[in-house]
Formats: structure tokens, sequence, C-alpha cells
């Protein structure tokens, strides 16, 4: 797995993407952020938990 399947795959892992509302595109563009970048997403989605149930439509906006 390339650099950047793996940092898509970590935040598909950690609940803060949902690959299926995505375009290629855009995830190529998720895919550039730096592994520190996951790291400070991974830890914010931790810090704030999960999304509200009728608050998965907003995911794509703002991934934490």
């Amino acid at each position: 797995m390339s650099d950047v399947q793996s940092r898509v795959q970590k935040l598909v892992d950690a609940g803060i993407l949902q690959k299926q509302e995505f375009t290629a595109e855009e995830l190529a563009l998720v895919a550039k952020i730096s592994d520190d970048e996951v790291d400070v997403l991974i830890s914010l989605r931790q810090k704030l938990g999960a999304p509200a149930e009728d608050k998965q439509h907003m995911r794509p906006n703002f991934f934490v």
C-alpha cells in the first residue's frame, strides 16, 4: 500500500472519512496531506467524539 493510500485508509479507519462520499479527485487531494496532519485529524476526532447520527451527511464538508 502506498503512503497516499495509507493516509486515506488511516482516516477511513479512524471514522473520519467515508470513501463512498468522495470523488477520486477529492481523495487525491486528501491524500496529499502530511502524516502529521493525518495524526492531528485523528486526534481531533478522538477529542470531539463521533458525529451525531443525524449529522452524518455533513462529514464530507468537515473531516472532524
